[in-house]
């Protein structure tokens, strides 16, 4: 069976116009603590192509909150992204017509077989509050939808509570989406009915090009399905752990674009908490997409309690057991900075977990000793300070000098435009 590698390359082998993309590589780093890392080929033609066939982002244009509740707002905003390309007719010279399927990969039945053996149905109170349906939502409605609204196909991964797949609408214009399962008994068994409830809330409300996007929901007599954004390049983690840290250069531009995605959340009072390689994604142009709201959490008085996320994420409030807010989400954003650039969490003491939580609690700060005082190794300094409020605000993360450094000529990012 193909790999997701292997769907990507397809999709990207794809052409729409006679002009073959040029590949380009990025100049290798001088810190000799990081592997050298090549840049991916431009992506461009496959985005225009996605633009047809995979549910699109247009955070400028979020679905009327006016559409009657059978209107779909995935419908919505193709409509929209279509009317931008409608006029870009193909070159006569083009091998493959546009409207081509895209190969989602061969179903292994695997939802059937896991049905039969994995799930209860659940009753009561747990029942009604696990009857989550997108259509009848008070904001954003969405069409109804089922299992049979798709055609199902390859794999895509595991998660705790059920697997998630690789779909295609049958309806036209046939979206490409990542179908995720979750089992109602093993929710309520975990506790965490109310953690599920409120991390699809959230997630559905939101709109930016680095968040990936929640488009509907629905369920049966065991499950609760949730309709995601397909990323096309998969998990960062596996790119992290299969090149051991990042260029400066691909670095820099994550964070970046993490910085602004963190911005847009704190402006809408949602406070991540996990931010950490294992939830975040990678778009098919290979942007970063903030994912897994499991933790999160609307907080529009910014003081909570709760401990949770990952240790070697965790800030010393949270160590300390104290209250916390969203610079909880800045010292996470140093840690991500440090892993990337050299390869491991900064407070990770792997004989030790009482370590690792002194080491948090003094913010014990260590650079390997090859490491030159540069412009990269100066972004965590500042926002992995102890007390929150001294911690690098995210609007001057984005105009650090080493962010700027790498930053495409021309881009504004989105909370530029206001968002």
């Amino acid at each position: 069976m193909a790999t997701i590698g292997a769907v990507t390359r397809q999709i990207a082998a794809l052409e729409i116009s006679a002009k073959k993309p040029a590949a380009t590589t990025a100049s290798s780093s001088s810190n000799p603590v990081r592997p050298g890392h090549s840049k991916q080929p431009s992506q461009e033609k496959v985005t225009k192509l996605l633009t047809k066939f995979a549910a699109p982002v247009n955070p400028n244009h979020p679905p009327s909150s006016k559409l009657a509740p059978s209107s779909s707002s995935l419908r919505n905003q193709t409509n929209q992204a279509q009317a931008h390309t409608s006029n870009e007719a193909p070159k006569k010279a083009s091998p493959v017509p546009t409207h081509q399927p895209i190969d989602i990969g061969r179903y292994d039945g695997g939802l059937e077989k896991e049905n039969e053996e994995r799930g209860e149905k659940v009753y009561g109170d747990a029942a009604s509050e696990l009857a989550l349906d997108s259509s009848v939502a008070r904001r954003y409605p969405t069409r109804e939808w089922n299992l049979h609204s798709f055609d199902i196909g390859r794999p895509l991964g595991k998660g705790k509570f059920g697997r998630v797949y690789m779909v295609r609408t049958k309806s036209e214009p046939k979206y490409i989406l990542a179908l995720k399962t979750l089992y109602k008994s093993e929710i309520v068994q975990s506790r965490v009915e109310k953690q599920i409830r409120r991390e699809i809330e959230i997630q559905q409300n939101l709109r930016h090009p680095n968040v990936l996007r929640l488009y509907g929901y629905f369920h049966d007599e065991k499950r609760i399905f949730l309709m995601l954004e397909f990323a096309g390049k998969g998990e960062l983690y596996k790119q992290l752990s299969k090149h051991g840290s990042f260029s400066e250069k691909r670095s820099a531009r994550y964070i970046d674009q993490m910085a602004d995605a963190l911005s847009y959340l704190h402006s809408k009072h949602v406070i991540h908490r996990d931010i950490k390689p294992e939830n975040l994604l990678l778009g098919i142009n290979g942007e970063l997409k903030v994912a897994d709201f499991g933790w999160s959490v609307h907080a529009p008085g910014n003081r909570r309690k709760t401990m949770c996320g990952t240790l070697d994420y965790l800030p010393p409030e949270m160590v300390e057991q104290k209250e916390h807010n969203e610079r909880v989400d800045h010292w996470a954003l140093g840690v991500l900075t440090y892993e990337f650039l050299i390869g491991n969490p900064p407070f990770e003491d792997r004989d030790s977990v009482n370590n690792t939580y002194r080491r948090i609690a003094s913010v014990d700060l260590r650079f390997p000793i090859t490491c030159r005082p540069t412009l990269e190794i100066s972004l965590p300094g500042y926002l992995l300070k102890h007390e929150p409020q001294d911690r690098l605000p995210l609007s001057e993360v984005m105009k650090h000098p080493w962010i700027v450094k790498y930053r495409p000529k021309g881009q504004i990012r989105p909370s530029q435009l206001g968002m």
